[in-house]
């Protein structure tokens, strides 16, 4: 038996693995300081071995930012994660192996082994929320990165006339959940992300131009990417990955316009797992260990 866990900013995420199965449990508040965290994960990680009668032997954790073998370097939204290695105090507390993944990199993961991406073994996907995360998957393995960072698409740059930005990329600023709200606030009266996706919905001219313009840079990014790579599909997962159809046709234009002759035909799709697909990439990294990643 294994057991995942998605760690994020607002909730853990726990799943187990038996057998064939997976079984998502429920999500509990991200607790406040380290101690804490690890002392949540150990009860709910005993809980599991106690309701599913069995001794785990593995367990991963993915999380939202970089970490090395040795620490985890950068998580913005759990920053008292950072300088600790995490992975390494588990596995003393818990007497079993314990892997970090990035959350993105196990998203993908979970919807190649159970999800969207069933049937292959080179994928892209990008993770569009608040923010814009990705991962890459070349011949059945994720590359990883030196920081566990690699596949971060937020940080494609389509313009290279606009000043960088340290804490997010070009893509993330022009077109996440972050910048259709940043649109909102500038509207007279001031309107909500939710409002806007509403109102594109309605065909309402100002909600509609923002979310093709998101489609638009969606579309170039991915575009980019598919080209450099030649994948075999991209899979769109996070919020926004749920109001597909208000930018699907600007995306699926742009993403024609840009790409490389023969690569507009790669399929883009949703998830399949939605907000659980991190938890079965985590279980999935407990079983396999390191032989996921390249690099």
């Amino acid at each position: 038996m294994f057991y995942g866990i998605d760690l994020g900013g607002t909730k853990l995420q726990f799943a187990v693995g038996k057998d064939q199965d997976v079984f998502v449990l429920d999500k509990v508040p991200t607790p406040l300081g380290y101690e804490e965290l690890l002392r949540v994960v150990e009860e709910h990680y005993l809980e599991a071995e106690r309701k599913f009668g069995e001794q785990i032997a593995g367990m991963a954790i993915g999380i939202p930012g970089t970490f090395t073998k040795e620490k985890v370097v950068w998580v913005p939204n759990i920053p008292y994660i950072e300088g600790h290695d995490l992975a390494g105090d588990l596995s003393m507390r818990l007497g079993v192996p314990v892997y970090l993944g990035n959350d993105a990199q196990l998203a993908l993961v979970g919807e190649v082994w159970r999800g969207a991406g069933v049937g292959y073994t080179n994928a892209v996907l990008m993770s569009i929320g608040t923010g814009i995360g990705g991962a890459i998957m070349i011949g059945g393995k994720v590359v990883k990165g030196r920081r566990g960072a690699a596949g971060a698409l937020g940080w494609l740059n389509l313009d290279a006339s606009v000043p960088g930005d340290k804490n997010h990329g070009y893509l993330e600023n022009h077109a996440s959940g972050k910048a259709i709200a940043a649109g909102g606030a500038g509207h007279e009266p001031v309107i909500s992300t939710y409002e806007i996706v509403a109102r594109a919905k309605q065909g309402d001219e100002f909600g509609k131009k923002t979310m093709d313009q998101v489609g638009h840079l969606i579309g170039a990014g991915l575009a980019s990417i598919a080209s450099v790579l030649d994948t075999e599909i991209i899979i769109l997962s996070g919020g926004l990955s749920e109001e597909f159809a208000t930018y699907k046709d600007s995306m699926e234009g742009s993403f024609r316009e840009f790409t490389a002759p023969g690569i507009e035909s790669i399929p883009i799709v949703k998830s399949k797992l939605g907000n659980q697909s991190g938890a079965f990439g985590a279980v999935r990294l407990a079983m396999v260990g390191h032989e996921l990643w390249i690099g």
